[in-house]
């Protein structure tokens, strides 16, 4: 989510020249090896569109699970969620933060756990994050063997309301994740920043990939997915979010921009899982669909 115009440009570090050049830590750069077979197979990629309730970790936890394994089940080889699928969008005014640090090693092992039990796939995840006395807002991508591959910060956070518990990240990151490429990672209103789209792309990217809690209306998308994937020429996929938070995300939408343009879009009232097929070496999204969830 974005609050109108006052972010302006967020305030992270200047990624340098020969950062950007290297392609190493400093620029938030994570690489895998990935053979031109790879490149030439399709993957398919699973968009969890969920409806996470704020401060019911217990509850969020089981749904994740839930979609996730049905996401490998059908053949998934990257499985995002939400913004904030753990938690809840809103769970500050619930729970509090305390609980962040300290249950995050119990929560980082239980996302391994379900990680290596997708056979195969990547999992990113939305979820708070604690480092020392500072918190984020984060996207941590899990490998298929339950290590961390790499994580993202959001930088364009909120100054007031539902995100001033969270610190703003300081780098643009790119992952490379094994059969899908080297994958630039937004959360939501990172998108909004024509400078952090520039500064992710020029790290070299495949693909961009946004999770995202960004609800319809005043404040809601508006161009800035289309404007990314003209800027970049890569295809850009949001996985969004559905249900009542602290905003109505009911009509909010997973999507797909290439081109400038919206390719495939979709909105429920109810949980669903989008998967899209991904050619790395051709750089082409193809057959969009959505499944409900098995009871």
């Amino acid at each position: 989510m974005r609050e109108g115009s006052e972010h302006g440009e967020p305030p992270y570090r200047a990624i340098r020249r020969r950062d950007l050049l290297a392609g190493g830590a400093a620029a938030g750069v994570t690489t895998f090896a990935m053979s031109p077979l790879q490149a030439q197979q399709g993957r398919t990629i699973a968009l969890l569109h969920l409806d996470p309730r704020p401060g019911e970790i217990e509850l969020n936890k089981r749904l994740i699970e839930k979609a996730v394994l049905q996401a490998a089940s059908l053949g998934a080889r990257l499985i995002v969620t939400p913004e904030l699928c753990l938690s809840g969008y809103g769970f500050r005014d619930r729970i509090g933060t305390a609980w962040i640090a300290e249950q995050q090693p119990a929560l980082r092992e239980w996302a391994a756990g379900l990680a290596r039990r997708t056979n195969g796939a990547c999992l990113v995840l939305g979820q708070p994050e604690a480092e020392g006395d500072a918190l984020f807002n984060s996207m941590t991508v899990f490998a298929p063997d339950g290590s961390v591959a790499g994580r993202h910060r959001k930088i364009a956070v909120l100054r007031v309301g539902s995100e001033s518990w969270s610190s703003p990240g300081d780098r643009p990151t790119v992952v490379d994740i094994p059969g899908i490429g080297r994958t630039g990672l937004f959360v939501c209103a990172d998108m909004y920043s024509q400078r952090l789209v520039g500064e992710t792309a020029a790290l070299g990217c495949d693909l961009l990939l946004s999770s995202a809690a960004w609800a319809e209306g005043m404040h809601g998308p508006s161009g800035e997915w289309e404007a990314a994937s003209r800027a970049t020429q890569r295809p850009v996929v949001v996985c969004n979010r559905t249900g009542h938070d602290v905003l109505d995300f009911s009509g909010a939408r997973s999507v797909a921009a290439v081109d400038g343009a919206i390719a495939f879009a979709h909105a429920s009232a109810g949980n669903r899982i989008v998967t899209v097929d991904w050619t790395a070496a051709s750089r082409t999204l193809s057959s969009w669909r959505t499944v409900g969830l098995d009871r």
